[in-house]
């Protein structure tokens, strides 16, 4: 087999789920491919998430295959909504054009921080921008940005731009009013769960 197959099958092995044993979850950072005799599930393991996400249906064929469910752990902890009504004020302040943001969290201390993305050239209805530098053992578990006066929704280039990561998307649209919509999800290598967040 080529050395690049082997390398990509060993970063997302697919293993079946055990008929008459427990199922037994991941045990390090990383991800697979889990076959069930009730859908085709991915599992995610980072170091501030255990998720397991449905992706696909049965297998059509009669399999000896035990079942599994889609759950999920944000084991760093509650996300401060505090950082997430921040960004709201940054987007409110800068409401003609578009802004970004990352909320992050550091595996060696355990706390949250919010830092605001470059921009590189922002509009009302576009923005091209850099994401901060982070330290190791820093993850973004939030990825932000605003629509200015338009609407929040996830647009196809964000269903592009979100398609490889595990993170959490937030999009703050209405800027420019004292109502703004908000528009969240989840994001696991291209499967998108929507989320409804008090803010």
């Amino acid at each position: 087999m080529d050395k690049r197959d082997v390398a990509l099958q060993s970063s997302c092995p697919v293993i079946s789920t055990p008929l008459f044993s427990p199922f037994t979850p991941l045990e390090r950072n990383g991800e697979r491919i889990v076959l069930a005799a009730n859908g085709t599930f991915l599992e995610v393991r980072r170091p501030w998430a255990r998720i397991v996400t449905q992706v696909g249906p049965a297998l059509t064929a009669k399999v000896p295959f035990g079942v599994i469910h889609e759950s999920f752990e944000l084991t760093a902890g509650r996300i401060p909504r505090a950082l997430l009504r921040e960004f709201v004020a940054w987007a409110q302040r800068d409401s003609e054009v578009e802004i970004g943001g990352i909320i992050t969290w550091n595996e060696h201390t355990g706390e949250y921080a919010l830092m605001r993305s470059k921009s590189n050239h922002a509009t009302s209805g576009s923005l091209e921008y850099e994401l901060p530098t982070l330290e190791e053992g820093v993850h973004i578990i939030v990825d932000c940005h605003s629509h200015s006066h338009h609407a929040a929704y996830f647009s196809g280039v964000d269903d592009q731009d979100d398609m490889h990561a595990v993170k959490y998307a937030f999009v703050v649209g209405h800027c420019n009013t004292n109502n703004p919509s908000f528009a969240t999800r989840l994001c696991v290598r291209g499967a998108f769960k929507n989320q409804t967040w008090s803010i």
